[in-house]
């Protein structure tokens, strides 16, 4: 064992995990940086220089978002701390919205906690919510869902992409199915920005929530887009105060970060094409290393459906927490951030997985540093540990617990 672990302490560190966050793309810091220090002013306060600058930063960071996720000239948006904060005031904002006039919300089995959440919490208060079934690649069964819309319905809400498996929604065909029944429609694209194409517009989507430390922008800023003004939206605050954002999210504003999550916008969009061609081809390989060198692993979800870099499986046997265990320096992991790593992933139950194969899935993100160094690296050391697991005299009475 300690031999195990002096050699794990000399490994280079390899970065897997992109679902759970990104690294801060160089081009992201540098244009942040000036806000730090030099034009440092607060946007509220714009009767002098200092404060101007900050809003103009600001409000062109706005229009970057904006045009971004394929809004109209009047679309909104809001700046947030993150997509959680934008999910609970899309979710709740709607329902204190509503009171008593509609009380029945949608949502998908396998949305991130942060939206699940806020819907339980509205389940037990006086609210009706239903939750609409995934077929075995994790994509929401359409039909379900229209025949789940009622009179009463005031939000659906289903994510661009799947933050365990990288399952594509369509998301287009459920923005028509709400507007063909005067509903308004809730996308978590936190992890579908700049990978799946995204059009508020031509997409019928109400509410929009993105995170910028998922696309290699920093931690602590979201936004919230709104098809139609911050003024003329059908929200209600989460926060009160000084009024900012059209007085539904107050707090000062963080100026750094908006510039930032416009910045990786930016970047993501104008280099998505090559990017995902690249990042495919990573993880293929990965796939492909891990099928060649280790028994018993299935793949859970079509990595066809999914995005360039996801990449769920599940090896025989082996649990999760303690493969993940022989390794730190490697970032992988079993489930979503969220969670820990000894939950149960509740999108791959919903999947109709069995009990072994959640407890020994892992979830890989290939991302924009990635190399193909990186990925044998990946694969030398799963099969290495796969292989170590196996070889203990306990292995054959416990795999099967």
């Amino acid at each position: 064992m300690q031999r195990a672990q002096a050699e794990a302490s000399v490994t280079q560190p390899v970065y897997v995990d992109h679902f759970a966050t990104t690294p801060l793309d160089p081009r992201v810091f540098e244009a942040m940086v000036p806000f730090y220090n030099a034009d440092f002013g607060n946007p509220s306060s714009d009767g002098h220089i200092f404060g101007q600058r900050a809003r103009q930063a600001v409000e062109g960071a706005r229009d970057t978002v904006r045009q971004a996720v394929g809004g109209s000239p009047d679309s909104g948006v809001i700046f947030t701390g993150g997509a959680t904060e934008s999910n609970n005031l899309a979710i709740r904002g709607t329902a204190d919205f509503e009171g008593d006039r509609r009380k029945h919300f949608v949502v998908s089995s396998v949305e991130h906690k942060s939206v699940l959440e806020p819907m339980r919490w509205l389940a037990n208060n006086g609210r009706t919510v239903s939750v609409v079934p995934v077929d075995a690649n994790g994509i929401v069964d359409l039909q379900t869902l229209e025949r789940t819309i009622t009179p009463e319905t005031a939000l659906v809400s289903v994510m661009a992409v799947n933050n365990e498996t990288g399952a594509v929604q369509p998301i287009r065909e459920i923005g028509a199915i709400a507007k063909e029944r005067g509903v308004r429609f809730h996308c978590d694209a936190t992890q579908g920005a700049g990978k799946v194409p995204l059009n508020m517009v031509e997409f019928g989507i109400d509410y929009l929530s993105l995170s910028a430390h998922k696309i290699y922008g920093p931690k602590g800023i979201g936004a919230l887009c709104t098809a139609v003004a911050p003024k003329a939206t059908e929200l209600y605050p989460l926060t009160l105060g000084g009024g900012q954002e059209h007085g539904l999210r107050s707090g000062t504003l963080n100026v750094p970060g908006i510039v930032a999550l416009a910045k990786a916008l930016e970047i993501m969009l104008s280099e998505v094409a090559e990017e995902a061609l690249r990042i495919r081809q990573l993880r293929d390989k990965l796939k492909e290393g891990i099928l060649a060198n280790v028994r018993g692993v299935s793949l859970n979800g079509d990595s066809n459906l999914t995005i360039p870099g996801a990449l769920n499986l599940s090896i025989d046997g082996v649990r999760s927490t303690a493969l993940l265990a022989r390794f730190q320096e490697i970032a992988i992991s079993g489930a979503a951030a969220c969670g820990g790593q000894s939950a149960k992933s509740h999108v791959l139950s919903a999947m109709g997985l069995d009990r072994h194969r959640i407890q020994s899935a892992l979830r890989f993100c290939v991302g924009r540093f990635n190399t193909p160094e990186d990925i044998d690296a990946v694969v030398e050391r799963v099969t290495k540990e796969v292989g170590w697991i196996r070889a203990q005299p306990t292995f054959g009475m416990s795999h099967s617990v």
